[in-house]
């Protein structure tokens, strides 16, 4: 099945594209297609297995093309799991679970733990999405990390991942913003935060890459109650607004200059491996993105 927009629109700029994803939703939600018996009534449909995981009393239904295109591509991933370079097991991202396709983040991140040499007694990641830093931490010596999420299906599909081995009794969870039920002290604070402030109204679905205007605020009021006097908070981020010019504002900087809370201890950034050619993405529209790793301190 294919479906095409009769007039391509810009695709540049980040209100372009937006411009363009606004169009094509709504196109291509006016395509429906049937689910008989948790099948798709399709000739050679793929076999998607949330459509039994998630409807389970529902046998004949009707989906849109993008709530099948969706659910097919995150079968696959959950299915076949995703290689990272930082870690030796697969991750399964659970439906509509974000993970972050920029390894360079999670490279960034292991060489910081490498070198770290402070307590490991405990830490707490902020947004744990498929809890591949929380794995991080635990590999690296780390005897308990408390993990927190918005996304019901992150806690849901750890959960299952972990199961009853070791993990799970290494990684506790819970769903709730920012730092959730955990208020006590801790020697680490690890926060892969969104990296481009919400437009409109379009972007709040997605709160794992927009953030508000409230969000690094309050996230550095509630750190600096939760931080060790000795302890370091990271933070993973990018420049992604700053190329695609949709702020000037960087929100880890503000809070430098302004916070009065955090001292920088170090900082680094690593270059975004380019698209391949094979992808529709205009490569120009991101030419040097760099993502970054933040230490600060009390």
């Amino acid at each position: 099945m294919q479906l095409h927009l009769k007039k391509k629109l810009p695709n540049k700029t980040l209100k372009e594209q937006h411009q363009f994803r606004s169009a094509f939703h709504k196109l291509s939600n006016l395509v429906l297609i049937e689910i008989v018996d948790h099948k798709l009534a399709v000739k050679k449909a793929p076999s998607i297995g949330w459509l039994e995981k998630l409807y389970p009393e529902d046998n004949d239904f009707i989906l849109s093309f993008p709530q099948v295109q969706g659910l097919n591509s995150a079968w696959q991933w959950y299915k076949n799991g995703i290689t990272t370079p930082v870690l030796r097991n697969k991750i399964h991202p659970y439906y509509g679970t974000y993970f972050s396709t920029r390894f360079e983040k999670l490279i960034l991140f292991d060489n910081w733990l490498k070198r770290y040499e402070g307590p490991k007694k405990s830490a707490i990641d902020v947004g744990v999405g498929t809890g591949v830093l929380s794995f991080q931490m635990v590999k690296h010596g780390f005897q308990k990390v408390f993990a927190t999420d918005t996304n019901p299906n992150a806690i849901i599909g750890l959960k299952e991942h972990m199961g009853d081995t070791k993990l799970s009794r290494k990684i506790e969870l819970d769903y709730g913003s920012l730092f959730g039920k955990w208020d006590k002290q801790t020697e680490l604070i690890v926060f892969n935060s969104p990296w481009l402030p919400k437009i409109d109204s379009s972007d709040k679905n997605d709160e794992a890459v927009y953030y508000d205007k409230n969000l690094f605020p309050d996230f550095f009021a509630a750190a600096k109650e939760r931080l060790l006097p000795d302890g370091k908070l990271v933070i993973l981020f990018s420049n992604i607004a700053q190329l695609t010019k949709s702020t000037k504002q960087h929100p880890i900087k503000k809070e430098l200059e302004s916070g009065g809370r955090f001292k920088l201890e170090k900082s680094w950034t690593k270059d975004v491996k380019g698209t391949s050619d094979k992808t529709k993405e205009d490569k120009d529209s991101r030419p040097t993105e760099e993502v970054e790793l933040w230490v600060l301190t009390n």
